[in-house]
């Protein structure tokens, strides 16, 4: 396939999940920022934290396309993915998770955030989250 056609099959198929505006670029720049926020302490409550999630979601359903994920074009921007990936890994507690969606990145909860998202976890989870806050 080449490169173009790649590129505008990953647009078709986000246009038809509804995020037409968006490409696999900005899907990764908004993950990454994501990660970074997460680093920094997120300090949004669990809702937002969910709707942020679903970044990573979009960006599976790119590589859940076989002509997308083993597009030669673009195995440089799916390593980027998986690096990001595996920074985000260590932002979570090990061994614990809740039980909303199906991919590990739903299921995992942060080791350290603002006082919204630990508080959330502590009075329906019952999960210690680290503050972030003094």
């Amino acid at each position: 396939m080449k490169d173009e056609n790649v590129f505008e099959l990953c647009s078709a198929v986000l246009t038809k999940l509804g995020f037409g505006n968006e490409a696999l670029m900005s899907l990764i720049q908004k993950w990454k920022f994501f990660i970074e926020e997460c680093q920094e302490g997120y300090d949004w409550d669990y809702s937002e934290y969910r709707n942020e999630l679903r970044v990573r979601g979009l960006i599976e359903e790119l590589l859940n396309d076989p002509r997308i994920s083993n597009a030669d074009a673009l195995g440089h921007f799916f390593s980027e993915v998986f690096r990001l990936d595996e920074k985000f890994k260590c932002l979570l507690q090990s061994g614990v998770s809740v039980l909303e969606g199906g991919h590990w990145w739903e299921q995992g909860v942060l080791i350290r955030a603002g006082g919204e998202y630990g508080h959330y976890m502590k009075s329906v989870y019952g999960i210690y989250v680290g503050s972030v806050e003094g």
